[in-house]
């Protein structure tokens, strides 16, 4: 099944990412489901990454281009050597979104934790990270 994914700060206007497409198994019955399946892919493709960077690179024309397109323009790489674990990240971003540190929306509808949903083919689904007002600056 294809969805559209985009994510989204609490107070900000436009997206942090554009929409991005996505093929998710058809049996994505519950919220809980689609954070797994989302997160184990990026960290597959996080842990995929090169670790250090060539000593002389630089980015193309199209690099460029694709990054603008989806709202970050960089390298590629990644600075920290070790990989990281799927079941750590799945287990936090579940229990984020348990403890409502971010919410779900399928298309208008809010996907709450713990109740059922359904996808469909074409579904925009929005990540909406609340911003904590707690910090060194206020």
């Amino acid at each position: 099944m294809n969805i559209f994914v985009r994510v989204k700060a609490a107070g900000k206007r436009r997206d942090i990412l554009e929409k991005q497409a996505w093929t998710v198994p058809g049996d994505t019955d519950a919220p809980e489901k689609l954070i797994e399946y989302l997160v184990r892919e990026n960290v597959r493709t996080y842990n995929a990454k090169t670790v250090d960077a060539p000593l002389f690179h630089y980015l193309s024309q199209q690099e460029m281009e694709d990054g603008e397109h989806t709202g970050k323009i960089g390298f590629g790489d990644r600075r920290n050597e070790n990989e990281q674990d799927e079941e750590n990240a799945v287990q936090n971003a579940i229990q984020c979104f348990n403890d409502g540190i971010y919410r779900v929306l399928v298309n208008e509808d809010e996907a709450l934790p713990g109740a059922p949903f359904s996808l469909n083919d074409g579904d925009i689904v929005t990540f909406i990270r609340l911003v904590m007002l707690a910090g060194r600056h206020f």
